[in-house]
C-alpha cells in the first residue's frame, strides 16, 4: 500500500478547496490521501452534500476504500484503485454546486469515458455557475487536450437547489499541451446570459438591461451577444445572469450575479457587470475565477505553461499547495494575493 499524503483542511481560507483538488488527484494518480479539519473555518465545519457526493462519486469511479464518508465528518482517507468508465446519475440532494463536485471528478474523467447525470445547484454563490464552466472553464481545457462537455438540463437555486446538468469525458490526448494565456489582445464581443425561474420574465430582462447599459456605459459601443431564459413555473425558485467578455487572443473573462430576495433586478444587473468590469480593468487574459482551476492542469501538462491573472486568489494559493503535494513541479508565483499576478510552471508531463 502506497503511504498516505496527509493534509489539513486549515490551510488558506479553511473550506472545502483542498478536499476537491487532493480527491482529484488522489483518483486520478491513484495515490491515497488523509484529510483532516476539513472546511475548518467554516460555519457548519466538515462534510457537506457536495463534497459528501463527490467522496461517495469517486469511490464508485475508483472502486476506492473509504473512511469518514458521513455528514459533517471532519476527517477522511480515501484510498484509489484504477479509475475506469462510468455511466452515474447523481443527486446531491441540496443546492450543492454541481460545478464544485465536478471540480474533482474531470481530473479522473481525463483517462476514460464517463457519464454523469447531477441534480443539485447550477447558479448559486461561492461557485462557478454552470454557464461558467460551459464557457469559459471547458473551452480552456479543451486547448491543452481535455475533452469534457458540460449540458445544461434546468437551473438549481438556492435554498432548493433540484437543478440538472449532464457531463460527459472521452479519453484526453496526453500529455496534456501546456497552458497558455499571456495575451488578453481586443474586446470584440460581450455574451449575456439573464435567467430566473418561478419568477415573471421581467426579471432576467431586467437584470439584462442593466448589465448592459453598465457596461455600455463603461466601454462605450460594444457587440453584444444576449440570451433571456425564464422559467415561470418551476420547484426552485431564483436568478442570475452571466457575462462574457470574448477577446481576439481567444481569451475569455466572466463574471456572474445572483438574485436573491429583495435585490431588485437591476442591482443584481448591475453587480455582474461591475464584476467584469474590475476583471477588464487588469488587462489580463485569465480571470480570478479560472487561475485556480487551471493550477492542476498546468501541473500535470507537457512543458512549461504561464497565465497572467487578474487576481491572485486563496483559491490558486491552495491549488498550488495541494498540487505540489502530488507531483514533482514547482510553481513560481509573480504577484500578490489580491493583485494581478503572472503563475508559471514546468509540468509533469503526466501519461
Amino acid at each position: 500500500m502506497a503511504e498516505f499524503i496527509g493534509l489539513s483542511g486549515d490551510y488558506g481560507s479553511g473550506g472545502g478547496q483542498i478536499l476537491r483538488t487532493a480527491l482529484g488527484l488522489s483518483a486520478l494518480l491513484q495515490k491515497p490521501i488523509s484529510v483532516n479539519k476539513i472546511r475548518y473555518n467554516r460555519p457548519t465545519p466538515g462534510l457537506q452534500a457536495q463534497h459528501l457526493t463527490a467522496l461517495t462519486t469517486l469511490k464508485q469511479i475508483c472502486d476506492a476504500q473509504v473512511e469518514g464518508a458521513k455528514q459533517l465528518s471532519q476527517e477522511i482517507k480515501f484510498s484509489p484503485r484504477a479509475p475506469h468508465s462510468a455511466q452515474l446519475h447523481i443527486n446531491i440532494g441540496t443546492a450543492g454546486s454541481i460545478t464544485l463536485l465536478l471540480q474533482s471528478i474531470i481530473l479522473p474523467a481525463l483517462l476514460h469515458e464517463t457519464k454523469l447525470r447531477i441534480v443539485g445547484g447550477t447558479d448559486v454563490a461561492w461557485a462557478p455557475s454552470a454557464n461558467y464552466m460551459q464557457n469559459v472553464l471547458l473551452p480552456a481545457l479543451s486547448k491543452a487536450g481535455a475533452k469534457f462537455d458540460l449540458e445544461l438540463n434546468a437551473r438549481g437555486y438556492y435554498p432548493k437547489g433540484l437543478g440538472s446538468a449532464s457531463f460527459s469525458s472521452k479519453p484526453a490526448r496526453l500529455p496534456l499541451k501546456p497552458v497558455s494565456l499571456v495575451n488578453l489582445g481586443n474586446l470584440e464581443r460581450i455574451r449575456i446570459i439573464s435567467h430566473c425561474a418561478n419568477l415573471p420574465k421581467e426579471v432576467a430582462l431586467n437584470q439584462l438591461k442593466s448589465a448592459k447599459k453598465t457596461t455600455t456605459d463603461a466601454l462605450g459601443d460594444i457587440d453584444f451577444d444576449e440570451s433571456i431564459e425564464c422559467r415561470e413555473k418551476s420547484e426552485t425558485t431564483g436568478s442570475g445572469i452571466d457575462l462574457f467578455a470574448y477577446f481576439d487572443s481567444g481569451a475569455i473573462i466572466g463574471a456572474n450575479a445572483l438574485g436573491e430576495k429583495g435585490k431588485p433586478a437591476e442591482k443584481v444587473g448591475r453587480e455582474a457587470a461591475e464584476k467584469l468590469l474590475k476583471e477588464l480593468s487588469a488587462k489580463k487574459p485569465c480571470d480570478s475565477h479560472l487561475a485556480d482551476q487551471l493550477i492542476p492542469f498546468m501541473a500535470l501538462a507537457q512543458g512549461y505553461s504561464t497565465i497572467e491573472t487578474t487576481s491572485l486568489t486563496e483559491h490558486a494559493q491552495t491549488n498550488i499547495f495541494v498540487v505540489e503535494k502530488f507531483l514533482p513541479v514547482k510553481f513560481e508565483v509573480s504577484g500578490s494575493l489580491g493583485e494581478p499576478a503572472e503563475i508559471s510552471v514546468l509540468g509533469a508531463g503526466f501519461k
